[in-house]
């Protein structure tokens, strides 16, 4: 097939001659249609063997031979830009090293306008390739040269990120320009230009995604130290000095002449520090809030325009409105998110969301983490009643305990949580009706199936 793609026939040769084919000595390059066939043949090689480099190893030769033989200068620099990123992945550093020199060599061969963008990408992949090493402030170095000569602006989306990502992970810079100065560019590239192409969503879900599980963690950071005991200990001391000012005060106003001016400087002094103290807790606690709400807009950004960290991001959001559910800013965004993620990503929660399912009558105002939960749990089980309805009907009999059961009074039932499944399904009724009633149904063969009584005679006869 490649001989046939490179080497036409000799356009002299007859039809009658089909055993000897006399081939012209002039090459041609492949047609598109021709290309495309062998990259999909390529694509699913790659999909087969990618996770086993010893077997993915010599197709990866294969093909950068077989490119070079067709004269096909476009594609072999994709495949020498795959070649290096699963190299570097699989731990083979020499081999993509190669890989980005033979990259490097072929784009000086090309035109200028090209030229440099694909320079600049492949001196990216080196920077990559550096982190890999453990040469992490090579690889930032170089990616911030990158930053200031590369003018494609989708690829550059990218640029920001990695480097944003490595200075966070190495902790080199502060997270305020890390956030600022690199995650934040990060996505306003991305969402610069409006495509629905999956590369580009792609691309604008791993930012978001990034941005958010860097101030999640930063979010974490604070929160452990509100709650070490070292700013406990700080807080005591604030409120120390603070009932040594009033003392202060009160004897000011009661001294005499020559004693007020030992009080006035001791409560300067003791006025400087409070101020210090409380510019610096609420420092941290906007901090704290602002990389909260990063963190929640971030995954939830994610989550909606891609499917690559669902799982991840899925879990992450609902740890955090479990854990926070009564602060108005992760109810709200919790409500944000309801609307506008596809309900199918909270299936593989829906035991532990409708768990948490109790009764409004104490909700407060209208961000109350009940409304917002039973909303999500309504669309869930519109769209996905099988999944959700079940779980519904598990807290509506939640009060069912058999007549006979030892220990009966020892079972203690959640009527809020029974009361809020039932309103549930009255409300769902309109919408799956039918379908309720005969989910009740089997439930109810199936409760009262397991409150059959069983004799001791019954099981040893087999009956």
């Amino acid at each position: 097939m490649v001989w046939d793609l490179r080497w036409n026939l000799n356009p002299n040769q007859t039809s009658k001659s089909p055993v000897t084919k006399e081939f012209s000595h002039i090459s041609t390059v492949p047609k598109g249609i021709q290309l495309e066939l062998l990259d999909k043949e390529w694509n699913l090689i790659m999909f087969q063997a990618e996770r086993n480099l010893d077997l993915f190893e010599p197709f990866l030769a294969f093909r950068r031979a077989l490119l070079k033989i067709l004269g096909c200068e476009e594609h072999l620099v994709k495949h020498l830009f795959q070649s290096a990123s699963a190299l570097r992945k699989g731990l083979r550093f020499s081999l993509a090293a190669a890989a980005l020199y033979e990259l490097k060599e072929l784009c000086f061969h090309r035109d200028e306008s090209t030229m440099t963008n694909t320079y600049l990408l492949a001196r990216l992949e080196d920077a990559k390739l550096l982190r890999a090493q453990g040469q992490h402030d090579m690889a930032i170095s170089l990616g911030k040269y990158i930053l200031q000569k590369l003018s494609d602006k989708k690829n550059l989306s990218d640029v920001y990120r990695l480097v944003g990502k490595w200075l966070a992970e190495t902790r080199s810079s502060n997270s305020r320009t890390i956030i600022e100065d690199y995650l934040r560019p990060s996505i306003d590239l991305s969402e610069f230009e409006k495509s629905t192409d999956k590369r580009y969503m792609s691309r604008q879900c791993r930012t978001h995604f990034h941005l958010a599980h860097y101030t999640y963690s930063l979010f974490r950071s604070y929160e452990e130290r509100l709650s070490s005991n070292e700013w406990q200990a700080a807080l005591r001391l604030r409120k120390y000095k603070t009932r040594e000012l009033e003392i202060l005060i009160k004897r000011l106003r009661s001294s005499s002449k020559g004693v007020k001016t030992d009080y006035s400087v001791k409560i300067q002094e003791l006025q400087k520090q409070l101020a210090l103290d409380r510019e610096e807790a609420e420092k941290i606690q906007d901090d704290h809030d602002n990389f909260l709400n990063l963190a929640l807009q971030g995954y939830q950004r994610s989550i909606v325009v891609g499917g690559k960290y669902d799982l991840q991001v899925v879990f992450r959001l609902v740890s955090l409105w479990f854990s926070l559910f009564s602060r108005d800013q992760v109810v709200k965004a919790m409500l944000k998110t309801t609307k506008e993620v596809q309900t199918y990503k909270f299936i593989p929660l829906v035991y532990q969301i409708a768990s948490r399912l109790g009764s409004t009558k104490d909700a407060q105002g209208s961000f109350n983490f009940q409304i917002a939960l039973a909303s999500l749990l309504k669309k869930m089980a519109v769209d996905h009643p099988y999944h959700t309805i079940f779980q519904l009907l598990a807290l509506a009999n939640g009060d069912r305990v058999k007549d006979k059961q030892r220990s009966r009074s020892s079972f203690v039932v959640d009527m809020e949580k029974k009361l809020a499944a039932e309103n549930l399904l009255k409300e769902l009724s309109s919408c799956h009706g039918p379908l309720i009633c005969q989910m009740k149904q089997m439930v109810e063969i199936y409760i009262k199936l397991a409150e059959l009584e069983t004799k001791k005679e019954n099981l040893l006869s087999g009956h």
